[in-house]
């Protein structure tokens, strides 16, 4: 059963996380964007947006959660490698993986249900930024939460695959090379 669902669950949090990361390069590309029409504006009409460092800022955020996914699939976060290898014991190694994990999404999963209660009350509160953009305070952190929830099937997935006796997401990068 369990050889059945590691691959469904694997190509649906990769198309996830591909999305979060292609939406990640999108918010990238719009920063990119608006620190150029700021530096023409400043530079030839001594004029400025007025809120460059705001939109700035929230896209740094959401650009950081919306890629949390595609980096775990790809190996890219910080592990305890050095740690792992050093178990030897494959059964040991695979119990300390399925702990890590597990405590990785508790830790998401409160930050999760932080964001979305926050989110959700500046919503009907109707709460927007002090400053000239006047953003719904309730945007920012409602794309950061799909993110989390992104990382959190991801790490779903990679439980599934470590449960059942896959290899990594970076074994298989090894294995490819």
């Amino acid at each position: 059963m369990a050889n059945r669902i590691v691959p469904v669950l694997d190509g649906f949090a990769r198309i996830l996380s591909n999305v979060g990361a292609v939406a990640a390069g999108i918010i990238l590309m719009a920063m990119i964007f608006h620190i150029l029409a700021e530096i023409v504006l400043r530079t030839f009409f001594s004029s400025t947006t007025y809120v460059l460092e705001e939109m700035i800022g929230y896209g740094i955020a959401t650009m950081s959660f919306l890629g949390l996914g595609y980096a775990l699939k790809e190996g890219a976060l910080i592990r305890m490698n050095l740690v792992l290898v050093k178990l030897g014991n494959a059964i040991v190694r695979r119990v300390v993986e399925v702990v890590c994990i597990v405590a990785a999404a508790i830790f998401t999963s409160i930050a999760a249900w932080y964001f979305y209660t926050n989110s959700v009350r500046d919503f009907v509160r109707g709460h927007v930024s002090e400053t000239l953009s006047e953003t719904p305070l309730w945007l920012p952190p409602s794309i950061m939460l799909v993110g989390m929830v992104i990382f959190l099937i991801q790490l779903a997935t990679y439980l599934f695959r470590v449960a059942a006796g896959h290899v990594s997401f970076d074994e298989e990068e090894r294995d490819e090379l």
